[in-house]
C-alpha cells in the first residue's frame, strides 16, 4: 500500500500538468500520512506499555495469594513452636516425670486443638506420648529427634506416625538441664501435627481452572501434591532430578528460597507458577496457573487494540485516497485524525488510571502488613504477660522464704559455732558465707529483670494498640515511648556505628484526639528513616560537614503546643540528610534513596496520609545536606473541632 502511494506521489511530481497550485493539495496528505503514522507509534507504544501493567498486577496478584498462604502456614506453625518451647522450658517438664507431665499435655493437646498428640523422647530413645503412654519403640533414628537433642528447635518434614499411622509433621524442642539456653539438653519435647492442616491451605490455593498448587521441602522433594506425597519413610523422586528441565530448574529456586512469579514450560505448555518460601519450616510453596488463566483477562485491551488498529488503517486509506479526491474527503481524513488524538488521550488516561490502581493496591498491602505486625506483637505480648506476671509475683514471697532460711542458718552458726566435721566440710564445699552474702543480690536482679520484661511488654501492647481502632483521647508521649521501646536494638552501639541517643524534650501536653496506633505507625517510619540516615552517615562520612571521627549519633524529640490547640511532634536527627534535587519528592509513593529490597517508598507516603487526610494536621520538614533532617509534624487537639 505504501509502495503504490509513494508510487502515485512520484508520478504526479512528474508529471508535465501538475501545476505550482496543485502542491499544496498534495502537501496536505502528506502531513496527515505522518500525523497518523506517529500517532500509530504512540499507540502501539501505549498499549504495550497498558499491557505490561495489567500483566504485571495480575501477576502480583497471583504472588500475593500465594503469599497470604505461606503467612498463614507460617503463623500456625509460629504459635505451635511456641507452645512447644515454652513447655519444655518448665520445670515440669525437667523432671521428665511422665505421670506428672501427661496432665499438662493432654490439656495441651485438648486446648489447642492443633497438635493430636505430644510426646517426651529420652536419649535412649525411650518414648512416651498422649496417645499410647509409655512406647515400647525407639525413636532416636528421627531426625528430628537427633536435631532437637543437638540443641535445635526444629520442624520435620511428613512422616508416617508409628503409633498412630497418621501422616504427620513434629515440632521438636529440646528440654535442657537448667533455663540457661546453653545449658545440656536432657530430653525433647515433640508435638506430632496432621499433614491434612497444611494440605488444605495449599489446595486452597487456587487461580482459575486447572490451577493447582504444591510444596516441596529442601531436598526438592513434593510433601505436597495432588498426584504424590514424599514422607520420610517413602520419600518421593526429588523434583531437582526431574527429565524436565525447566521442572528442574524451578526446583532448585525454591531450594534455594527464592520467591518470584514466572513464566516456564511444564509439561510441554506454558504456565505461570508464584512460588514463595515459609519462614517457618525448609518448605515452598508453589501456585501453577494455567498461561490462559491469566492473560485471558487482556481480552479487552487486545479488543481495543484491534479496533485502534482497524482505524489506523482505515485511516490510511483515506490518506491515500484523499490524493485523488475532493476537498470534502480532506475534510473526513482531519476528522478522523481528532478521532485518533481522541483516542491517544484515552489510552493515555488508561495507563494512568492503571498506575493509580498499582499505587493503591501497594499501599494497602503495606497497611495490612502493619495490622498483621500490629496482632503479631499483641498476641507475643499477652502470652508472654502472664509467665512474666507469675514470675515477678513469686519473687518477694521467695525473696522473704529465702530470708527466713538464711536467718535460721545464722542462728545455728551463732549457737553452734563448732559443727560436725561433715557440716563443716560440706559448708565451705559450697561456699556457705559467699552464697548467704550473694544469695539476696540474685534474686535482687531476677526482680530487676522480671520488671524490665514487664515493661517491655506494656510497649508492645501500647505499640499494637489494637483495642483503639477508632478516635481516642491518647497519652502522645507513651506512643513516642513505645515506639522508641520496640526500636532499642537498633539505638545500641554496633561495629558500624556507635550508640545512637535518643533526647527527649517534651513539653506537658494534654490527651490528644487521634487514631493512636495509625500514630505510632507514623512514628515508627520518622523514627526508623532518622535511625537509616544515621547510620549512613557512619557508612558514608564524605557527607558530613563535621569531623566523622569525634561525632555521635543523636535523635532528639521535642513535643510542644501552639496557641492555636496544636500539637507539635519534632523529630530532628544528625544524619547524612536529603539532597536538594530529591526533596520534592520525598512524599510521593514509590520513592526512595534506599537500596532495592531495604525500602518500597511507601511509608512517607503513608504517614503523610495518616497526618493529613485522618487527622486534618500537617507534615513537613527541613533538611540540610551533611547535617540531619527536621520532620515537623502538627496535629489538633480535637478532631471535632478541626
Amino acid at each position: 500500500m505504501f509502495y503504490l502511494l509513494f508510487r502515485d506521489l512520484f508520478k504526479v511530481r512528474q508529471s508535465q500538468s501538475t501545476t505550482k497550485q496543485q502542491l499544496p493539495n498534495l502537501r496536505t496528505p502528506l502531513i496527515l500520512i505522518s500525523c497518523t503514522l506517529a500517532i500509530g507509534f504512540v499507540d502501539i507504544t501505549s498499549y504495550f506499555v497498558v499491557r505490561k501493567l495489567i500483566l504485571q498486577q495480575l501477576q502480583e496478584k497471583a504472588l500475593l495469594q500465594v503469599n497470604q498462604g505461606t503467612d498463614e502456614i507460617d503463623q500456625w506453625l509460629a504459635t505451635c513452636s511456641t507452645t512447644i518451647q515454652t513447655i519444655a522450658n518448665t520445670d515440669l517438664a525437667r523432671s521428665l516425670n511422665w505421670k506428672l507431665l501427661e496432665p499438662l499435655l493432654n490439656s495441651e493437646v485438648k486446648r489447642t486443638e492443633d497438635f493430636f498428640k505430644i510426646s517426651l523422647s529420652l536419649p535412649d530413645g525411650s518414648y512416651y506420648n498422649t496417645e499410647v503412654g509409655k512406647s515400647n519403640s525407639s525413636n532416636n533414628d528421627r531426625d528430628f529427634i537427633q536435631k532437637a537433642l543437638a540443641g535445635e528447635v526444629n520442624i520435620s518434614d511428613p512422616f508416617i506416625s508409628r503409633s498412630t499411622g497418621i501422616p504427620s509433621v513434629a515440632i521438636a524442642a529440646p528440654i535442657r538441664q537448667s533455663y540457661n539456653p546453653s545449658s545440656r539438653p536432657i530430653a525433647v519435647l515433640n508435638g506430632s501435627l496432621k499433614v491434612d492442616r497444611i494440605t488444605q491451605v495449599v489446595n486452597k490455593l487456587h487461580y482459575g481452572k486447572g490451577s493447582y498448587a504444591f510444596a516441596l521441602n529442601s531436598k526438592g522433594e513434593p510433601i505436597i501434591h495432588p498426584q504424590v506425597m514424599s514422607t520420610q519413610e517413602k520419600p518421593a523422586p526429588s523434583f531437582l532430578n526431574s527429565s524436565d528441565s525447566s521442572l528442574a530448574a524451578l526446583a532448585r529456586r525454591m531450594v534455594n528460597k527464592e520467591q518470584r512469579i514466572e513464566l516456564i514450560s511444564i509439561d510441554g505448555t506454558h504456565k505461570y507458577v508464584a512460588y514463595v518460601h515459609l519462614k517457618q519450616a525448609n518448605w515452598s510453596i508453589a501456585l501453577v496457573i494455567p498461561r490462559e488463566n491469566i492473560e485471558s483477562q487482556l481480552k479487552a485491551l487486545n479488543l481495543l487494540a484491534s479496533i485502534l488498529g482497524g482505524l489506523l488503517v482505515v485511516a490510511f486509506i483515506i490518506s491515500w485516497r484523499q490524493i485523488q479526491l475532493s476537498n470534502k474527503a480532506k475534510i473526513q481524513v482531519v476528522m478522523l485524525s481528532q478521532q485518533q488524538k481522541t483516542l491517544q488521550q484515552q489510552a493515555q488516561e488508561l495507563k494512568q488510571a492503571f498506575k493509580e490502581l498499582q499505587q493503591t493496591q501497594a499501599q494497602l498491602i503495606q497497611a495490612e502488613k502493619m495490622s498483621s505486625l500490629s496482632q503479631l506483637v499483641a498476641g507475643v505480648a499477652h502470652e508472654i504477660n502472664n509467665p512474666v506476671s507469675f514470675i515477678y509475683s513469686n519473687l518477694t514471697p521467695a525473696q522473704e522464704y529465702i530470708a527466713d532460711l538464711l536467718r535460721v542458718v545464722q542462728l545455728y552458726q551463732h549457737h553452734y559455732p563448732e559443727p560436725v566435721a561433715e557440716i563443716q566440710d560440706e559448708s565451705e564445699a559450697i561456699e556457705l558465707d559467699f552464697l548467704i552474702e550473694d544469695l539476696p543480690n540474685l534474686l535482687t536482679s531476677m526482680k530487676a529483670g522480671a520488671e524490665r520484661i514487664k515493661k517491655i511488654v506494656l510497649s508492645l501492647r501500647n505499640f499494637s494498640r489494637l483495642d483503639e481502632a477508632e478516635m481516642k483521647m491518647v497519652n502522645i508521649h507513651e506512643g513516642i515511648d513505645s515506639t522508641l521501646m520496640f526500636l532499642e536494638s537498633r539505638l545500641k552501639a554496633t561495629p558500624n556505628h556507635p550508640e545512637i541517643e535518643v533526647i527527649k524534650e517534651y513539653a506537658v501536653l494534654p490527651l490528644v484526639e487521634c487514631f493512636a496506633g495509625e500514630l505510632n505507625q507514623v512514628f515508627i517510619n520518622l523514627l526508623t528513616n532518622a535511625i537509616d540516615a544515621i547510620e549512613e552517615s557512619f557508612i558514608h562520612p564524605q557527607y558530613l560537614h563535621s569531623d566523622p571521627d569525634n561525632r555521635k549519633g543523636e535523635i532528639r524529640i521535642k513535643t510542644e503546643i501552639a496557641a492555636d490547640k496544636q500539637i507539635i511532634v519534632r523529630i530532628i536527627d544528625n544524619g547524612v540528610g536529603i539532597p536538594e534535587n530529591l526533596q520534592k519528592q520525598v512524599f510521593n509513593p514509590f520513592f526512595t534513596t534506599k537500596p532495592v529490597g531495604k525500602g518500597t517508598g511507601l511509608a512517607l507516603s503513608i504517614s503523610y496520609q495518616i497526618v493529613t487526610e485522618k487527622h486534618q494536621g500537617k507534615l513537613q520538614y527541613n533538611s540540610t545536606v551533611g547535617q540531619g533532617t527536621e520532620f515537623v509534624m502538627t496535629i489538633p487537639l480535637s478532631q471535632q473541632a478541626a
